[in-house]
Protein backbone atom coordinates (compact mmCIF):
# COMPACT_ATOMS: atom_id res chain seq x y z
CA UNK A 1 0.00 0.00 0.00
CA UNK A 2 1.07 3.65 -0.40
CA UNK A 3 0.82 6.68 1.85
CA UNK A 4 1.29 10.42 1.24
CA UNK A 5 3.54 12.45 3.55
CA UNK A 6 3.41 16.20 4.07
CA UNK A 7 6.19 17.17 1.63
CA UNK A 8 4.47 15.48 -1.29
CA UNK A 9 6.63 12.37 -1.18
CA UNK A 10 4.83 9.10 -1.90
CA UNK A 11 5.82 6.12 0.21
CA UNK A 12 5.25 2.60 -0.98
CA UNK A 13 5.13 -0.20 1.61
CA UNK A 14 7.25 -3.19 0.71
CA UNK A 15 7.32 -6.67 2.27
CA UNK A 16 8.13 -6.93 6.00
CA UNK A 17 11.60 -8.11 6.90
CA UNK A 18 11.40 -9.63 10.34
CA UNK A 19 9.35 -7.22 12.43
CA UNK A 20 10.42 -4.05 10.52
CA UNK A 21 8.29 -2.50 7.83
CA UNK A 22 10.44 -0.88 5.16
CA UNK A 23 9.15 2.02 3.11
CA UNK A 24 10.56 2.86 -0.33
CA UNK A 25 10.34 6.61 -0.95
CA UNK A 26 9.49 7.87 -4.42
CA UNK A 27 9.96 11.61 -4.79
CA UNK A 28 8.23 13.14 -7.80
CA UNK A 29 10.49 15.36 -9.93
CA UNK A 30 10.46 17.13 -13.29
CA UNK A 31 13.33 16.32 -15.62
CA UNK A 32 13.82 18.72 -18.50
CA UNK A 33 15.47 17.16 -21.51
CA UNK A 34 16.95 19.57 -24.06
CA UNK A 35 17.65 18.04 -27.44
CA UNK A 36 20.89 19.07 -29.11
CA UNK A 37 20.32 20.18 -32.73
CA UNK A 38 21.67 17.93 -35.46
CA UNK A 39 24.20 19.95 -37.45
CA UNK A 40 24.16 20.37 -40.34
CA UNK A 41 20.39 19.80 -40.34
CA UNK A 42 18.81 17.41 -42.80
CA UNK A 43 16.98 20.28 -44.53
CA UNK A 44 20.17 22.19 -45.27
CA UNK A 45 20.69 22.95 -48.96
CA UNK A 46 22.42 25.56 -51.09
CA UNK A 47 21.04 27.41 -54.11
CA UNK A 48 19.52 25.59 -57.06
CA UNK A 49 20.11 26.50 -60.72
CA UNK A 50 22.47 29.24 -59.58
CA UNK A 51 23.35 31.89 -62.19
CA UNK A 52 26.89 33.02 -61.41
CA UNK A 53 27.08 35.55 -64.23
CA UNK A 54 23.98 37.31 -62.95
CA UNK A 55 25.22 37.13 -59.37
CA UNK A 56 28.51 38.89 -60.17
CA UNK A 57 26.90 41.48 -62.45
CA UNK A 58 26.60 44.24 -59.82
CA UNK A 59 27.78 45.25 -56.35
CA UNK A 60 26.37 43.72 -53.18
CA UNK A 61 25.82 45.53 -49.87
CA UNK A 62 26.01 43.55 -46.64
CA UNK A 63 23.09 44.23 -44.30
CA UNK A 64 23.95 41.69 -41.60
CA UNK A 65 26.93 39.44 -41.01
CA UNK A 66 28.36 37.05 -38.48
CA UNK A 67 31.60 38.22 -36.84
CA UNK A 68 34.52 35.97 -37.77
CA UNK A 69 38.27 36.15 -37.27
CA UNK A 70 38.92 38.19 -40.40
CA UNK A 71 35.74 40.33 -40.13
CA UNK A 72 35.42 41.64 -36.55
CA UNK A 73 32.31 43.53 -35.53
CA UNK A 74 34.33 46.78 -35.41
CA UNK A 75 34.26 46.69 -39.23
CA UNK A 76 30.47 46.48 -39.55
CA UNK A 77 30.20 49.72 -41.49
CA UNK A 78 29.61 50.18 -45.23
CA UNK A 79 30.53 46.56 -46.02
CA UNK A 80 30.39 45.85 -49.74
CA UNK A 81 31.44 43.11 -52.14
CA UNK A 82 32.01 43.16 -55.88
CA UNK A 83 32.98 40.24 -58.09
CA UNK A 84 34.67 39.92 -61.47
CA UNK A 85 34.37 36.69 -63.44
CA UNK A 86 37.62 35.89 -65.22
CA UNK A 87 37.70 34.73 -68.84
CA UNK A 88 39.93 31.82 -67.89
CA UNK A 89 41.12 30.12 -64.71
CA UNK A 90 44.38 31.34 -63.18
CA UNK A 91 47.42 29.12 -62.75
CA UNK A 92 46.56 28.74 -59.07
CA UNK A 93 43.04 27.58 -59.93
CA UNK A 94 40.82 30.68 -59.51
CA UNK A 95 37.88 31.84 -61.63
CA UNK A 96 36.60 34.97 -59.88
CA UNK A 97 38.17 38.10 -58.39
CA UNK A 98 36.55 39.11 -55.08
CA UNK A 99 36.73 42.76 -54.02
CA UNK A 100 35.77 43.40 -50.38
CA UNK A 101 35.35 46.76 -48.67
CA UNK A 102 34.49 47.79 -45.11
CA UNK A 103 34.86 50.76 -42.79
CA UNK A 104 35.16 51.27 -39.05
CA UNK A 105 33.08 53.75 -37.08
CA UNK A 106 35.82 56.38 -37.34
CA UNK A 107 35.97 55.98 -41.12
CA UNK A 108 39.05 53.76 -41.27
CA UNK A 109 38.88 51.82 -44.53
CA UNK A 110 39.61 48.12 -44.97
CA UNK A 111 39.72 46.69 -48.48
CA UNK A 112 41.05 43.51 -49.97
CA UNK A 113 41.03 41.57 -53.21
CA UNK A 114 40.65 37.81 -52.86
CA UNK A 115 40.12 35.05 -55.39
CA UNK A 116 37.41 32.43 -55.76
CA UNK A 117 37.30 29.01 -57.36
CA UNK A 118 34.09 27.59 -58.80
CA UNK A 119 33.39 24.22 -57.16
CA UNK A 120 29.78 23.58 -58.22
CA UNK A 121 28.29 26.42 -60.24
CA UNK A 122 24.71 25.10 -60.33
CA UNK A 123 24.49 24.88 -56.52
CA UNK A 124 26.34 28.13 -55.82
CA UNK A 125 29.39 26.54 -54.23
CA UNK A 126 32.70 28.41 -54.48
CA UNK A 127 35.90 28.52 -52.45
CA UNK A 128 37.74 31.74 -51.55
CA UNK A 129 41.29 32.52 -50.46
CA UNK A 130 44.03 35.14 -50.83
CA UNK A 131 45.06 35.12 -54.49
CA UNK A 132 48.66 34.13 -53.74
CA UNK A 133 47.59 30.81 -52.20
CA UNK A 134 46.89 27.71 -54.30
CA UNK A 135 43.16 27.06 -54.48
CA UNK A 136 43.51 23.85 -52.44
CA UNK A 137 43.82 26.14 -49.39
CA UNK A 138 40.62 28.05 -50.15
CA UNK A 139 37.61 27.96 -47.82
CA UNK A 140 33.94 27.43 -48.70
CA UNK A 141 31.80 30.31 -49.93
CA UNK A 142 28.31 28.98 -50.51
CA UNK A 143 25.34 30.84 -51.94
CA UNK A 144 22.39 29.41 -50.03
CA UNK A 145 19.66 31.45 -51.69
CA UNK A 146 19.63 34.20 -54.30
CA UNK A 147 17.09 36.30 -56.14
CA UNK A 148 18.19 38.92 -58.65
CA UNK A 149 14.58 40.02 -59.04
CA UNK A 150 14.18 40.72 -55.32
CA UNK A 151 17.79 41.78 -54.89
CA UNK A 152 19.08 39.54 -52.11
CA UNK A 153 21.53 36.73 -51.45
CA UNK A 154 22.21 34.55 -48.41
CA UNK A 155 25.82 33.40 -48.09
CA UNK A 156 27.59 31.06 -45.69
CA UNK A 157 31.13 29.87 -45.17
CA UNK A 158 30.05 26.30 -45.75
CA UNK A 159 27.62 24.06 -43.88
CA UNK A 160 26.52 24.97 -40.34
CA UNK A 161 28.28 22.19 -38.45
CA UNK A 162 28.31 23.60 -34.91
CA UNK A 163 25.32 23.32 -32.60
CA UNK A 164 24.02 26.24 -30.54
CA UNK A 165 21.19 26.21 -28.01
CA UNK A 166 18.76 27.19 -30.74
CA UNK A 167 20.03 25.75 -34.03
CA UNK A 168 23.29 25.53 -35.99
CA UNK A 169 26.11 27.83 -37.11
CA UNK A 170 29.41 27.73 -38.93
CA UNK A 171 32.73 28.20 -37.18
CA UNK A 172 34.07 31.70 -36.49
CA UNK A 173 37.68 31.33 -37.61
CA UNK A 174 38.84 31.67 -41.21
CA UNK A 175 37.80 28.74 -43.42
CA UNK A 176 34.38 27.24 -42.79
CA UNK A 177 33.14 30.41 -41.10
CA UNK A 178 30.59 33.14 -41.63
CA UNK A 179 27.00 34.01 -42.52
CA UNK A 180 25.98 37.04 -44.59
CA UNK A 181 22.85 38.74 -45.90
CA UNK A 182 23.49 40.69 -49.11
CA UNK A 183 21.19 43.13 -50.90
CA UNK A 184 21.59 44.97 -54.18
CA UNK A 185 20.36 48.21 -52.64
CA UNK A 186 22.48 49.93 -50.02
CA UNK A 187 19.46 51.33 -48.18
CA UNK A 188 18.08 48.71 -45.83
CA UNK A 189 14.71 47.15 -46.62
CA UNK A 190 13.59 45.70 -43.28
CA UNK A 191 10.90 43.49 -44.82
CA UNK A 192 13.40 41.99 -47.25
CA UNK A 193 15.92 41.52 -44.45
CA UNK A 194 13.39 39.63 -42.35
CA UNK A 195 12.51 37.44 -45.33
CA UNK A 196 16.14 36.41 -45.81
CA UNK A 197 16.60 35.83 -42.07
CA UNK A 198 13.61 33.48 -42.19
CA UNK A 199 15.20 31.64 -45.12
CA UNK A 200 18.31 31.17 -43.00
CA UNK A 201 16.22 29.84 -40.10
CA UNK A 202 14.48 27.38 -42.43
CA UNK A 203 17.90 26.09 -43.46
CA UNK A 204 18.79 25.44 -39.82
CA UNK A 205 20.85 28.52 -38.96
CA UNK A 206 20.87 30.30 -35.62
CA UNK A 207 20.39 33.87 -36.86
CA UNK A 208 21.25 35.35 -33.46
CA UNK A 209 24.86 35.29 -34.71
CA UNK A 210 24.04 37.97 -37.30
CA UNK A 211 25.00 41.55 -36.46
CA UNK A 212 23.76 44.68 -38.22
CA UNK A 213 25.95 46.49 -40.72
CA UNK A 214 25.56 50.28 -40.83
CA UNK A 215 25.26 51.36 -44.46
CA UNK A 216 24.84 55.08 -43.73
CA UNK A 217 27.39 57.91 -43.85
CA UNK A 218 29.77 55.90 -46.00
CA UNK A 219 32.80 57.54 -47.57
CA UNK A 220 31.70 56.49 -51.01
CA UNK A 221 32.02 53.69 -53.48
CA UNK A 222 35.29 51.82 -53.19
CA UNK A 223 37.62 51.77 -56.14
CA UNK A 224 37.47 48.38 -57.83
CA UNK A 225 40.78 47.40 -59.43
Amino acid sequence: SAAQVDDGTTTEQVPVIGSVTVHKFKKSATLEVVATPVCPPEQFTTAKDFDLKSYVSARWYVQQQMPVQYLPETQNYCVQAHYTLRESRTLLGYDVDVHNYAEEKDGTVHSATLCAKIVDADSGKLEVAPCFLPSIFAGPYWVLDYSEEEGYALISGGAPTEATEAACKTGDGVNGAGLWIFTRKQLRDQDLLEKVRNIAVAKGFDVSVLKDVDQTNCKGDPVVV
